[in-house]
């Protein structure tokens, strides 16, 4: 192990200390037609801990425009938005078979006012952490 490996192992746990917000994380499986259900060969997270962020994004929609048939259509930033990420240390996530996969749900329970979210896309940062992409999937009630 390098010194570098070393040094971002210790200051991804300083990040989670200072910006950590505990997560609640359910393996899901599902059939291609069918609704998901929990994933009992993979574990089950009750308490880990990781950094949720939104980001701000803009999305471009396409306007037609109808003053003569010359005029092209264009792209524009109309719409804005947020995408949720999480940042997990990979410690909870030992192998690539332990990774979160598309699918699979977090909560956060010490946020109420945050929906489910479920899994869009999971990539490691090269370093000691997993950056999970994640879309929200409502309110429970």
């Amino acid at each position: 192990m390098g010194i570098f490996d070393r040094l971002d192992q210790v200051v991804s746990r300083t990040v989670d200390a200072i910006n950590e917000i505990t997560f609640v994380f359910t393996p899901m499986a599902a059939t291609p037609n069918g609704r998901s259900k929990p994933d009992a060969s993979r574990s089950a997270i009750e308490d880990g801990k990781g950094v949720f962020d939104y980001i701000e994004t803009e999305y471009g929609i396409e306007l037609g425009v109808r003053k003569s048939y010359r005029e092209a259509n264009d792209l524009r930033a109309l719409q804005t938005g947020r995408e949720a990420f999480l940042s997990v240390d990979r410690a909870y996530f030992p192998t690539v078979a332990d990774e979160p996969q598309q699918g699979d749900i977090f909560e956060f329970p010490e946020k109420p006012d945050l929906p489910r979210f479920e899994v869009v896309s999971v990539r490691r940062d090269g370093m000691s952490r997993l950056s999970i992409r994640l879309v929200h999937l409502g309110s429970q009630a």
